[in-house]
């Protein structure tokens, strides 16, 4: 009996053991368990957006943010839906806990204040503000407020945002970049028509639409392609593309040139002529079709040349294409009213269009 209880003892001493051992070794792994930690853009936007002078759409982890006769946000999965301004927001950027847009400056002070509806008509066509507003639509505040007076350079027309810098450009050409917060304005370049952002570098176009590339600060302007006439559509990978005409009635060539060793090669030629713009992302190159005044949002895969129809367009007016995160939006203005419109979004590669949200009541 002595023994059996002496085995007894073992055991039940080697079973506590192993419940301290585990139930602590639990409670670490509870207690160190990694939280997900919310994705933060380092551009504000992608710059096809922007250069494109339209850029209604952007995505920061699983929000989407976009102007539709107002600012709003909603989550990928449909669900959130939240108006944040009454503003008409172009230009949309957000990094962080920050949108960044810019706005036609209204007529009547009292447009200043969140009204039930922003009638743009009640704005100044060519005179901007610069804005800012937390995600959660709190903080609203003017950065910038332009003017009527001629050469007024606080009229922003094009703003970029990279992290805690705003890259922004007046209608009279230069490139200027400043802090957040509207301090320490600098002026980067005096003329310029597209820019993007790659590693620490910007690569932009000059009158010429030759390409150059400099520092972000400003600093070691070379240049990269002397060839004229560049139509830059994207950037995707290490690699910046472009179209140039073929012949006056608007056919192209698109190329890519390398980022890292400025070679240049042909990846499409004699693409038909499109009245909107064409853009690349990733291994695609999207565009809106134009036969017999009938639109198209259609896709190219850029190694075989294979188009595929996406979406119909039921109006027959200009319509813009974004990208946001891995998505590509457009809008396509409702059948019963031409003065409203839906977003729609499609994953890139893929073909399923999904309408984003139907306009907010």
């Amino acid at each position: 009996m002595v023994q059996h209880k002496g085995k007894w003892m073992i055991t039940i001493a080697m079973t506590v053991c192993l419940i301290v051992v585990f139930g602590f070794g639990n409670q670490r792994t509870m207690a160190t368990a990694p939280t997900k930690k919310p994705v933060i853009n380092v551009l504000g936007s992608d710059p096809v957006n922007i250069n494109s002078h339209r850029s209604f759409v952007a995505v920061q982890g699983e929000w989407i943010f976009y102007n539709n006769d107002g600012l709003y946000k909603i989550k990928k999965d449909g669900s959130s839906l939240q108006k944040l301004s009454s503003d008409w927001a172009d230009n949309l950027n957000v990094v962080g806990d920050w949108i960044y847009y810019t706005r036609n400056k209204p007529k009547k002070e009292i447009y200043q204040l969140e009204m039930p509806h922003f009638d743009i008509n009640d704005t100044y066509e060519d005179v901007t503000e610069l804005i800012k507003i937390k995600t959660d639509g709190s903080s609203k505040t003017v950065i910038k407020s332009g003017s009527l007076a001629e050469g007024d350079r606080n009229n922003v027309y094009s703003l970029y945002v990279v992290g805690d810098i705003i890259y922004y450009a007046d209608g009279y050409g230069p490139l200027y970049r400043m802090d957040t917060n509207g301090k320490n304005q600098k002026k980067l370049l005096d003329r310029f028509e597209e820019v993007y952002f790659y590693q620490d570098w910007i690569f932009y176009t000059n009158e010429s639409r030759q390409l150059y590339k400099m520092k972000r600060n400003g600093t070691q302007k070379k240049v990269v392609s002397k060839e004229t006439g560049l139509n830059l559509v994207g950037l995707s990978g290490d690699f910046i593309y472009y179209t140039k005409w073929v012949n006056d009635s608007g056919v192209v060539d698109v190329y890519k040139i390398g980022l890292t060793n400025g070679k240049t090669a042909l990846v499409r030629k004699g693409l038909p002529p499109a009245k909107n713009p064409i853009i690349i992302a990733g291994k695609h190159l999207y565009y809106i079709s134009e036969i017999k005044d009938a639109h198209t949002v259609g896709r190219m895969n850029m190694t075989d040349g294979k188009t595929t129809p996406l979406y119909p367009l039921g109006s027959i007016s200009s319509q813009p294409i974004n990208i946001g995160g891995d998505f590509i939006f457009f809008y396509d203005y409702q059948a019963s009213d031409f003065e409203k419109k839906d977003i729609f979004k499609v994953k890139m590669g893929e073909n399923k269009v999904e309408k984003v949200t139907p306009k907010a009541k």
